[in-house]
């Protein structure tokens, strides 16, 4: 081998599913005509990979989080990743949560949720969260930041604690919830203040709102509430290259995804989003171009096939698939022949496009806890006996099934990039052969 082995991560977003009648009792990705996928598959060593454990449904930021070796005890949860994705400054000691524009009927004092997203309203948005930008409860400062398309960022300060609940029930026709103390808050005295505080705000906000002539009229959808969730406090997470001892790159799909990327240091390229097919050239064109900086890590993350999967569409994601697969082919004629690139084909999470009663066609707000296939291909790889790209092909492969904190491990041991475990050349443990310049020579 020349050089340093380089590792290239690519992520379809919620590729794992469940099979589908309509499908022949196959998941869209089984059913998929996708021989760029299944090449890869056989030319490789494959398994299946869960970020947590199995039966866990995860979110992408969360995934990624403990995938990339990082202690479930440390995610600061999706508010300050979207946030920071954002440009929002986050203070030590402050508090900040997503907050959504909604609308809601009121019935004896009970809010009962009618639309979770309000689009197309952009000029009647931004006059409302002036309405509501800053607000004194309890000794805590409020202060709303909207960022735009209806959905914002609602920040805390005076000594609030994150550790309350969300007040979105996440589904239409429910309530909207009361802000509690979490069970396991560190101080259940501020935790029981802050909610009580954030309810009184929401309340405040929903009267600001209600009156506001831009809330809605003429037939337009009422905005008349702020729902919020994903509560957390100022990141603080050590860099990705601190940690794993490679210069990283990313190509995220969606905010909060940049915002974790960005927050662990790693070089963040925006792709414009297209059809999956376009949208995968794209990306690998991009790493193609960022291994050639001399970037060792990249993270390539296509939103594919997750949001027709959200809709309850197995023929949709079976489509969707098959456009993944023939952008690959940038992959056969660029970067296939590079000896120095491992390569990773994997997804963040399942997004079941199958649910027992729920009509194709509607919106559903969940992942399922399956695991979802990897295969890794390139360098000294075990290549196994599998030849598709498949939920059910990868579970006879030869990694077995992985969980979050076995993924950068194998990772850098396909790569060569690792270290006798035993082994301790600097005063932090790394799993990784130190640089030269990690050493510190000894001076006679």
């Amino acid at each position: 081998m020349n050089g340093r082995m380089r590792l290239l991560v690519i992520f379809f977003d919620g590729l794992g599913d469940r099979p589908a009648a309509e499908l022949g009792g196959l998941t869209p990705l089984e059913a998929a005509d996708s021989p760029g996928l299944d090449r890869f598959a056989a030319e490789g060593i494959n398994g299946l990979l869960h970020a947590r454990s199995p039966g866990y449904p995860l979110g992408s930021p969360l995934a990624l989080h403990l995938l990339f070796g990082y202690p479930e005890k440390d995610f600061p949860d999706r508010g300050p990743l979207i946030a920071r994705s954002r440009g929002v400054e986050i203070q030590d000691g402050d508090v900040i949560m997503s907050a959504r524009f909604a609308s809601a009927t009121v019935d004896d004092g009970i809010a009962t949720l009618k639309q979770r997203f309000i689009r197309e309203r952009e000029d009647a948005c931004v006059e409302l969260a002036a309405s509501i930008a800053s607000r004194e409860v309890d000794g805590f400062e409020f202060t709303y930041i909207y960022g735009g398309n209806g959905d914002g960022n609602l920040l805390i300060r005076g000594g609030a604690s994150f550790e309350v609940t969300d007040t979105d029930p996440l589904a239409l026709d429910l309530p909207v919830l009361r802000a509690q103390a979490r069970a396991d808050a560190s101080d259940r005295a501020q935790a029981e203040r802050t909610a009580d505080a954030l309810n009184r705000w929401l309340t405040w906000a929903h009267e600001q709102l209600e009156g506001h002539p831009a809330s809605g009229g003429d037939g337009e959808v009422t905005v008349n509430f702020v729902i919020t969730k994903w509560a957390g406090p100022k990141p603080r997470l050590e860099p990705f290259q601190d940690k794993w001892g490679m210069l990283p790159a990313s190509l995220p799909d969606e905010e909060v995804v940049t915002g974790l990327m960005d927050e662990l240091g790693f070089r963040i390229c925006q792709v414009e989003d297209s059809d999956p097919e376009a949208d995968l050239r794209r990306r690998l064109a991009v790493a193609k171009d960022l291994l050639a900086e001399g970037y060792e890590f990249i993270h390539l993350h296509t939103k594919y096939p997750d949001p027709v999967s959200h809709e309850n569409r197995p023929d949709l994601a079976r489509d969707e698939i098959e456009g993944l697969g023939a952008g690959m082919q940038f992959y056969w004629d660029e970067l296939a022949d590079d000896e120095n690139l491992v390569t990773v084909l994997t997804t963040d999470h399942t997004t079941p496009s199958v649910w027992t009663g729920n009509p194709r066609g509607v919106f559903n707000d969940q992942h399922g806890g399956e695991p979802g296939p990897i295969a890794i291909r390139g360098g000294n790889v075990r290549v196994d006996s599998v030849t598709e790209f498949g939920e059910r092909a990868a579970a006879s492969g030869g990694l077995g099934l992985l969980r979050g904190e076995d993924f950068m491990p194998v990772l850098l041991n396909a790569a060569e990039r690792t270290n006798m475990y035993e082994m301790r050349p600097t005063p932090v443990h790394r799993l990784y052969r130190p640089r030269l310049d990690d050493l510190d020579p000894l001076r006679l």
